[in-house]
């Protein structure tokens, strides 16, 4: 078959040298949003072989044995994504491309900052500062934790008006725990068909400010789940409106294939630089916040970013994206946005949270086949929501209020141990956002036990303690109520000893996690269990 090849488009493309030794061989690389495309750990060494190695919005090469790294990240972000690539080359780390493919050869390129170091932890973090700084993202309040329910991981699409209210009232049934004065949203379920976000199911007979009133009189702060970005094409406003949506070269609008089960599950991406989709956008967020919604969980965010016709054909992908996200953030100035399945940079600025790993799940791995290749890292699933989440453990607190997903701790319609649900609550624990599905009338108490200590505890400054190539950090250590502190997770598959005095804490410490109370020395964690002590 002849291939019908085409001559690529040009774009911005630069690339500089690396002055690091030969012996350099680390590499940490990132995705620009929630799901990486790679397996294994993101820290890794390539070996001896030669090859392109790709990173996006930020990468770090560097020396462990002279203690010498390179960073180059995007700063901004604002018509173009940013695309790095480490070239090794007669077994030498030579040089780094960058490549922003929505701006022009001679172009205005988006910001980029170099930055050198000693220790690939510390350039992450002053990446991460700089940045903020550069953008002047407003400040925001973390030193709390942020608590509440979201229906998704017990009831899926499958929530009822009926469902949700009564875990509501579940939660109220616990005044103890603080989910009692938190957030309640209702994830995907209520609409008929996504984009139809004003319509409601049959399954919701009451009107959805009713139910806002409901859960905002019981004491907590009502939510919903809205995919502005996208319109199922069985929806009514995508047969309606085709035009508010992008298009392919021929002039059809472009269908992907969403997560949802069919007729709905042929999305449609929104186009924001149509002024009557822009203004439908802020109908629905409009009408949301007079319902009484005060949290909104904006998901499938990276269908914004498709590449196609738009109605302003000077608009980018990313530019068009920015357009909506700044129109939703000026409808509700004051709501709490938490950005899901987002492209990080481009949402900088409009959001209070972001999720920063993959879904979790009732499964430790969600892939039931026999296991004989390294798992997609992006399946939902709580070894690779905490491992997404570890990935970009930088985050926290830098840029937005960083979102580890809900924690997993209920024994019924479950598949995981109670050692994998503490791993669970230990992503709470760093981040500070703590959430559940659970209908807690049917918790047990030793997972109860799980929910309480992740609500109570909250890692200052998290950091990873013991991060070598090609494997994923075991220990992370931060403070607690300004007390050093340490959580050692055991995602192997066989129990591991930490010694205190390795990680400068004192011989005698207290265990939280477990209940164990004071613990002398050391601590052995089994498989696929975790402990977090404090001294």
């Amino acid at each position: 078959m002849n291939a019908d090849w085409t001559r690529a488009s040009t774009c911005y493309r630069r690339e500089f040298s690396l002055n690091l030794p030969s012996s350099a061989n680390t590499i940490y690389r990132s995705a620009n949003n929630m799901s990486p495309l790679w397996a294994g750990s993101v820290l890794f060494s390539p070996g001896s072989s030669d090859g392109d190695f790709p990173s996006q919005d930020v990468i770090v090469v560097g020396d462990a044995q002279t203690d010498q790294y390179v960073l180059a990240g995007a700063v901004t972000c604002i018509r173009s994504q940013t695309y790095f690539t480490l070239k090794k080359r007669n077994t030498r780390f030579v040089c780094i491309e960058v490549v922003q493919p929505s701006v022009a050869d001679e172009g205005e390129p988006e910001e980029i900052i170099v930055l050198t170091g000693n220790d690939w932890r510390m350039l992450l973090i002053e990446y991460a500062e700089r940045v903020a700084e550069r953008l002047q993202l407003p400040s925001f309040e973390s030193r709390e934790n942020l608590y509440g329910y979201c229906s998704w991981y017990y009831h899926f699409e499958n929530v009822t008006e009926e469902l949700f209210l009564s875990d509501v009232k579940s939660i109220m049934a616990r005044p103890e725990l603080p989910f009692s004065r938190g957030i309640a949203q209702v994830d995907a379920g209520y609409f008929p068909y996504h984009g139809d976000w004003l319509e409601r199911k049959q399954t919701w007979p009451s009107t959805l400010s009713e139910v806002a009133r409901r859960v905002s009189e019981s004491g907590l702060i009502p939510g919903i789940w809205v995919a502005p970005m996208i319109a199922s094409s069985a929806s009514r406003v995508f047969r309606e409106h085709p035009e508010w949506f992008v298009c392919g070269k021929d002039g059809q609008v472009l269908l992907f294939s969403g997560w949802s089960s069919p007729p709905d599950h042929q999305w449609a991406c929104l186009d924001g630089s149509h002024p009557d989709a822009l203004t439908y956008v802020a109908e629905v967020f409009r009408s949301m916040w007079d319902w009484g919604f005060r949290y909104f969980k904006l998901d499938a965010l990276g269908y914004g970013l498709a590449d196609g016709m738009r109605y302003d054909s000077t608009e980018t992908p990313v530019s068009a994206f920015r357009t909506v996200m700044r129109k939703i953030r000026e409808v509700i100035p004051h709501a709490h946005i938490l950005a899901c399945s987002a492209p990080f940079l481009p949402v900088l600025g409009f959001v209070d949270s972001c999720r920063i790993g993959c879904d979790t799940g009732t499964h430790w791995d969600s892939d039931y086949s026999p296991k004989n290749c390294d798992r997609h890292p992006g399946r939902p699933g709580i070894a690779n929501a905490w491992h997404d989440t570890i990935a970009n453990w930088w985050m926290v607190d830098r840029w937005y209020r960083a979102d580890p997903d809900v924690v997993m701790a209920r024994q019924n319609k479950a598949n995981y141990t109670i050692g994998e649900a503490r791993i669970s609550a230990v992503a709470s624990i760093l981040t500070g956002i703590v959430f559940t599905s659970d209908n807690l009338n049917l918790v047990d108490q030793d997972r109860l036990h799980i929910l309480r200590v992740a609500s109570a505890c909250r890692m200052q400054e998290p950091l990873p303690l013991d991060w070598n190539p090609d494997r994923w950090p075991n220990v992370f250590g931060g403070k607690i109520d300004g007390k050093p502190a340490v959580a050692f997770v055991n995602d192997c598959e066989t129990e591991l000893t930490f010694r205190f005095e390795d990680y400068g804490l004192p011989s005698m410490v207290t265990e939280l996690l477990n209940g164990y109370g004071p613990v002398c020395d050391y601590i052995t964690v089994p498989s696929h269990d975790a402990a977090l002590v404090r001294g």
